[in-house]
């Protein structure tokens, strides 16, 4: 049977790509103070319960697919991955027709489907690593673009409360033994996945509220657009297309995961294939 075993870069890179694109697409303004007073305590809820959910996965084999209860599990995370790759499809779309006006998701949805059904789970791995080394290099060449118009004032000031505080739960919180299966360790030493989501998520807020001030509903691309360094702007354009490789990487990525699912829920067979 066929094994998951991708890296903690790789299922990091695959959770914080979802959680950056809600960001650059939302524009629910909540300020930085309602983030901080109801995001930590829901994300630590979210830590608590994965660490729980992934010593008992890890115990009872729930995604084994030896058992009925196991197919049934792996038929319902089937679903919400399938749910999450619809996402991630959509985010694409939406920013390379609103941004390039392109569709060429559209033309390279067929390949990406293949390469994600048929590529070992070794390949996502060993490529996250440079993606993470983009996205870092992008989001640093942002920071600095927008260091001279941050106005820190505009932290934490007494608005209203202009928007309701949203953690992002995506299934891989969890379900983290069915990606590190070789590994049992592994699953917990990455339940702070949802510390790692809120990091995101408040990162865009504080910036969106130095630069613009607070209760200001602009999406976070009015963020990356706001950046310059010496007279040169629209770095969003690189930032996006980095953020675009990662969106691929991760439409992949659950594919694999999708191939691997079915196929324990009825009982395909497939031989392991080694790394």
């Amino acid at each position: 049977m066929r094994k998951l075993n991708f890296s903690g870069a790789a299922v990091s890179l695959s959770v914080l790509t979802t959680v950056m694109g809600q960001c650059i697409l939302s524009g629910e303004a909540v300020s930085a103070r309602t983030l901080l007073l109801q995001g930590l305590p829901m994300a630590l809820a979210l830590a608590v319960i994965s660490r729980l959910l992934a010593l008992a996965e890890v115990e009872q084999g729930t995604f084994s697919g030896n058992t009925f209860c196991s197919k049934l599990f792996c038929l319902l995370a089937t679903l919400w991955f399938g749910a999450e790759l619809v996402e991630t499809l959509g985010q694409i779309q939406t920013l390379c027709w609103e941004q390039f006006s392109s569709m060429a998701l559209v033309g390279i949805l067929p390949l990406l489907l293949w390469a994600g059904w048929t590529l070992e789970p070794g390949v996502f791995s060993r490529s996250a690593g440079i993606l993470w080394w983009a996205v870092i290099l992008a989001a640093a060449i942002c920071f600095f673009s927008l260091s001279g118009q941050l106005h820190w004032e505009n932290l934490f000031p007494e608005p209203e409360m202009t928007g309701q505080m949203q953690l992002p739960i995506y299934a891989e919180f969890f379900v983290l033994p069915l990606f590190f299966e070789t590994d049992e360790q592994k699953p917990q030493r990455h339940w702070v996945l949802p510390f790692a989501a809120l990091l995101v998520q408040a990162l865009f807020a504080f910036g969106r509220e130095a630069v613009f001030g607070p209760a200001h509903g602009l999406q976070g691309l009015e963020l990356l657009r706001a950046g310059s360094i010496g007279g040169i702007a629209r770095f969003d354009a690189a930032f996006l297309l980095v953020w675009l490789a990662a969106a691929l990487f991760r439409c992949g990525m659950l594919v694999c995961t999708l191939r691997v699912l079915l196929c324990r829920a009825f009982g395909c067979g497939e031989q392991e294939v080694p790394e």
